[in-house]
């Protein structure tokens, strides 16, 4: 089915004029505005304007695409679909103006923007989405405990700024994902005399916000100029509390991976609707929403501390780096602080269920730090015995009982398989014995760490 990029071939030779502003234009210009127009455009509206043509000229002549990496989030097809609207006559004269790019792990902020002026009447405010840092993450994960973030009120501040510089213009704003959740809250927040000329808002599957955000005067003053984008089996657009109507589309991408824009399915100059929300959709976001509403907002606050901490005591700064080295999990977890993890497994083990609960108790716990006990008796082999992590009434059983009769090992699922394999490769690496053994698949010696002799 076609795409955004599809769409570029068809709709490309067709000015504002003869084919009006869609929603798949808004969606094309939030995902170009991941890319990196530090030193390209001018940072305030009144310092002046660039085409997209010469946009794209410029930056491609100072960032060869095989040496200037985007980002593990970053969709491979973003520079060339940036490239195809530079070269289409629909959008190569769009001047675009007042870039800002502002990241401070101080104040725990990710905010990047720019604004297109469509025709001598229009603007377009595009805020970019949640980038590979791993403080734009955190900051995303503060707005399920704060009413407002850093990166709102900037948004709020950016949008005065450039509507005061261009007096005259009516007002469209949009989004991807964190950037649609800033394209509302500027909206919501402006000044009256703005918001007067503000025409649609779009947040393509943005995240919401507190109960008392959508709840408010501002935001239902602006809730009919709303529109709000997501694809059928959505998880971030469904996060937090929304006003307004969803609009689903169809994507060719599952679960997750949805939240790609370039997955999601085009039919002429809108996105092919979906019937309904899928089953998946409808389950986690009520898992999510009731995790947090069984949760206060220290609890909350606790848990995303603790996994941010987590995540930098690699002293990673972004999520490529984290996750450069194929062990980067067990890295992450044998390096974290213990109470960190705790906070973390308890919160978790809320979300995930009796399931969920027994893998954070006991597997993961033996996979950082492994205790190995003297051989027995009868088996003469080492065993785990930080797997077994027995409750008090689990040991007093234990201690009236007889001897007990060899454990048959539950199920596995696929978490432990993959922790496995994670061992497995630790293991393979620099262990000769391991990486040549024809047994090597399944063996419950290099599931439990141990070599051959």
């Amino acid at each position: 089915m076609a795409n955004v990029m599809d769409y570029i071939e068809w709709r490309g030779d067709l000015p504002l004029s003869v084919s009006p502003f869609n929603e798949v234009d808004c969606l094309a210009f939030c995902l170009i505005s991941f890319i990196d127009l530090n030193g390209i455009l001018p940072e305030r509206a009144a310092d002046g304007v660039i085409t997209l043509e010469e946009a794209v000229a410029r930056y491609l002549e100072a960032h060869p695409e095989d040496e200037t990496p985007m980002g593990l989030i970053v969709p491979p097809q973003t520079r060339p679909l940036m490239r195809r609207m530079a070269e289409c006559e629909r959008f190569r004269h769009m001047r675009l103006r007042a870039f800002v790019d502002h990241i401070d792990e101080n104040v725990q902020k990710q905010i990047a923007a720019m604004t297109v002026e469509l025709d001598e009447e229009r603007i377009f405010v595009v805020f970019r989405g949640t980038d590979d840092t791993l403080v734009g993450w955190k900051e995303n994960f503060n707005m399920s405990f704060l009413t407002a973030i850093p990166a709102q009120l900037e948004a709020v501040a950016y949008l005065e700024s450039v509507a005061r510089d261009l007096p005259d213009r009516r007002i469209l704003l949009g989004g991807h994902s964190k950037g649609g959740n800033l394209a509302i809250y500027a909206a919501i927040h402006a000044s009256e005399d703005i918001k007067h000329r503000i025409v649609q808002v779009y947040s393509n599957d943005g995240p919401g916000y507190r109960r008392e955000v959508v709840e408010s005067p501002e935001y239902q003053g602006m809730h009919d100029r709303i529109i709000n984008i997501i694809p059928q089996s959505s998880v971030v657009g469904r996060m937090l509390e929304h006003g307004e109507r969803y609009t689903p589309v169809m994507s060719n991408a599952t679960g997750l991976w949805q939240h790609d824009g370039f997955s999601w399915e085009v039919k002429g100059t809108t996105f092919v609707a979906a019937p309904s929300l899928s089953q998946d959709s409808e389950m986690i976001d009520k898992s999510l929403k009731k995790w947090t509403a069984d949760m206060s907002d220290e609890q909350i606050e606790q848990f995303v501390d603790s996994m941010y901490r987590i995540l930098t005591a690699t002293n990673a700064k972004t999520l490529t780096e984290l996750t450069r080295d194929r062990n980067w999990f067990w890295h992450l977890m044998s390096s974290s602080d213990p109470q960190s993890r705790k906070t973390v497994f308890s919160a978790l083990s809320q979300l995930t269920g009796e399931a969920g609960r027994l893998w954070l108790e006991r597997v993961l716990p033996a996979l950082i730090k492994t205790k190995t006990a003297p051989k027995s008796a009868d088996a003469g082999e080492t065993v785990d015995q930080t797997t077994a992590a027995p409750t008090e009434n689990a040991t007093a059983d234990a201690e009236s009982t007889q001897p007990k009769a060899k454990r048959v090992p539950p199920k596995k699922d696929a978490i432990d398989r993959v922790l496995e394999h994670i061992i497995a490769e630790k293991h393979k690496k620099g262990k000769s014995k391991c990486a040549t053994c024809p047994k090597r698949d399944g063996c419950p010696r290099l599931a439990s760490k141990q070599q051959c002799k």
